[in-house]
């Protein structure tokens, strides 16, 4: 029989928010603000839309996911609010010719100065996968594509990419050696200014633990600045299908070198009654400054869905600054 780490309890869960002590008017501060998305409910996008990646461009928010089947190129999808989301284009309408053309992952956009950038990943014809990145002048694009920037042995996927403390950019990705039924790790490094070029050094900073709710694999890595601290949100375990046992994490340092310290509540995020395998998340800020996860998740009442849908939760911060998705109770509905 398989386990599954479910959400706690509730008397377990009235324990941890008591333990939590959000104070008042900060982290547990639930008031609604003119910022804020809308009253909703999961999902915020029924399509599947794998391994999200959202970004606040003036007062629009824009995501990309993973390719889904019957669409080779990831699609570009836009919102006012967080809440409801259209489909606005697609990373590229020819397939760049380093690649096999067969699909593309785990895309990621970024802004720098008066460009878009979106770093992505797809396979060589030889079957290697990599991390590319092409760019625009608009979010919707068109783009252009440069080409890869690293190729692992192993592979190469899940990239994002984040500032250090002097605003440098640096890419962050998975090695994709569990492909091959290797531990895999999680590496940063730095890029050229204008992103579009590696240079220094990779470096790895962490690399999965093979018990445990992790199971061997830590992928879908994306870094996030808050005061003092970097947060690193990342998933473990098997990501897709009836058999999944997904879930988000998160560790945290002071410099993007680490050491990374995994919060000792771990998994952050996980299954419940409704939603099956949640993970890949993304973080971002309202206007008024909340942060929010768009993650995907399977529909777990009655037959697991096919495909994962797009969900949307708070995330609140301890009086320790750990992060909190939905207080602790899992996928909200």
């Amino acid at each position: 029989m398989r386990v599954r780490h479910f959400a706690p309890a509730l008397p377990l869960l009235v324990a941890l928010a008591a333990s939590l002590a959000w104070p008042a008017g900060s982290a547990g501060d639930a008031s609604p603000s003119a910022s804020d998305p809308p009253v909703y409910h999961n999902p915020v996008y029924a399509s599947d839309a794998p391994d999200p990646s959202v970004v606040r461009i003036g007062p629009e928010y824009w995501a990309l996911t993973t390719a889904v089947t019957g669409s080779q190129f990831p699609p570009i999808l836009r919102s006012p609010d967080l809440v409801n989301w259209t489909r606005a284009g697609q990373l590229f309408d020819q397939v760049p010719d380093w690649t096999d053309g067969s699909r593309f992952w785990a895309p990621e956009m970024f802004r720098q100065g008066d460009d878009y950038l979106v770093y992505y990943s797809a396979r060589k014809p030889s079957g290697q996968m990599c991390v590319a990145v092409a760019d625009a002048q608009n979010p919707i694009g068109p783009y252009t594509d440069h080409g890869p920037l690293v190729c692992q042995p192993y592979g190469s996927i899940d990239p994002s990419v984040v500032r250090n403390n002097s605003g440098w950019p640096f890419l962050v990705w998975k090695e994709d050696a569990n492909s091959q039924g290797v531990t895999t790790a999680i590496w940063v490094q730095p890029l050229s200014l204008d992103g579009l070029r590696m240079t220094g050094v990779p470096r790895k900073i962490l690399a999965a633990k093979g018990v445990g709710w992790e199971s061997g694999t830590v992928e879908g890595p994306e870094i996030v600045r808050r005061k003092q601290w970097f947060y690193l949100f990342y998933s473990g375990n098997l990501c897709c299908g009836p058999n999944c046992e997904y879930a988000e994490g998160v560790a945290r340092a002071r410099g993007l070198y680490g050491p990374w310290v995994r919060f000792r509540r771990n998994p952050i995020l996980d299954s419940d009654d409704d939603w099956l395998c949640p993970g890949h998340g993304s973080l971002l800020q309202s206007p008024n400054g909340r942060w929010w996860m768009l993650y995907g998740a399977y529909y777990a009442v009655g037959q697991i869905s096919n495909g994962r849908s797009l969900l949307l939760d708070r995330v609140t911060w301890t009086r320790d600054a750990w992060p909190v998705v939905n207080r602790g109770m899992g996928p909200s509905g």
